[in-house]
């Protein structure tokens, strides 16, 4: 005797079949639209953009005054020493940042109306979006002695993927009785947070001479020495001893000529891919220190995160003060 079935099943299981599509169906039209909302509100906005020369005649008049057409330049007065100085860009740099337009500038002012100061400064600013809103950061008064800061001094680095910066070439001058002293610097800045950080500075040349140049100032040296060997050498001649006296004050305070010194540092950095900071690579070119040959030296100066400064080794500190 065979079992009887009945149609009901077949049927009840196609519906739970359609039933089953329709789940999978309105699943995967809700995975798709979750999608797209997400893509939607993940799509990146539009870079922010400003005009350079707008924010530049912004950024001068705020912080040095009226611009002067007849001269060419901001006319800043310094509130304490009431010196008034023309204010001149050198060098104006636009980079692509994280939110958008980033402008990197150097300014430098030299003293024109009080022929009694003979002395100049530079400033440097940062011009970037935060958040939205486009900030200034800035040293807008850094002393550059008597030689004003031009274009050829002012280096644009990049110091890691994500941190641009500046070396800044500055030059003093001092005069004793019968030498002169030359020395420039290299100084390194960067932004950092909300102000303007200094990261090192090192010597880029280092000149002292007597009259005229190295070779007459050794020869001037040489003179003084024979001139010296030839006193110790000569009979002594004393009339009295007051006379005697009167020669050993005479030698104490005679001058030494100074030896001729001429150094020079270069640097050089290197490729940066990522937020770590590249090195200094400095290098002392052969020259004379003294009045004697010194040979070339290169070093290779690591950047030290937690002081946000380059460790400099004791070999190319204060060289020249």
């Amino acid at each position: 005797m065979e079992e009887a079935t009945t149609p009901e099943q077949p049927k009840r299981t196609r519906k739970l079949g359609r039933i089953a599509i329709y789940i999978f169906a309105a699943v995967g039209l809700l995975f798709s639209v979750l999608i797209a909302v997400m893509a939607l509100q993940s799509k990146p906005q539009a870079p922010r953009t400003f005009d350079a020369n707008e924010a530049i005649d912004g950024v001068m008049t705020r912080n040095y005054g009226k611009y002067s057409e007849s001269q060419q330049g901001w006319l800043y007065v310094d509130e304490t020493s009431h010196v008034t100085y023309l204010v001149t860009v050198v060098q104006q740099k636009k980079v692509d940042g994280k939110e958008g337009d980033e402008l990197y500038l150097v300014t430098s002012g030299r003293a024109i109306a009080n022929k009694d100061e003979d002395d100049s400064f530079y400033g440097v600013f940062q011009l970037r979006y935060r958040d939205g809103q486009l900030y200034e950061y800035s040293d807008p008064c850094r002393p550059s002695d008597v030689d004003p800061v031009t274009p050829e001094r002012v280096h644009f680095e990049a110091l890691s993927a994500d941190v641009w910066g500046w070396v800044v070439k500055t030059s003093s001058y001092e005069s004793g009785v019968g030498e002169h002293f030359t020395t420039t610097r290299n100084v390194v800045l960067a932004p950092r947070n909300e102000q303007i950080a200094e990261l090192a500075e090192f010597t880029a040349a280092f000149q002292v001479l007597g009259g005229g140049d190295c070779k007459e100032t050794e020869s001037q040296y040489a003179d003084w020495e024979k001139a010296q060997a030839e006193k110790k050498a000569a009979p002594a001649e004393a009339d009295s001893a007051q006379e005697a006296s009167n020669e050993e004050t005479a030698e104490e305070f005679e001058l030494v000529p100074p030896r001729c010194t001429q150094l020079q540092w270069s640097y050089r950095t290197d490729p940066v891919s990522d937020s770590t900071f590249t090195p200094l690579y400095i290098t002392r070119k052969a020259g004379m220190q003294g009045g004697a040959q010194v040979p070339a030296k290169t070093w290779k100066v690591m950047f030290d995160p937690k002081s946000y400064t380059y460790l400099l080794p004791e070999e190319l500190k204060n060289v020249g003060m």
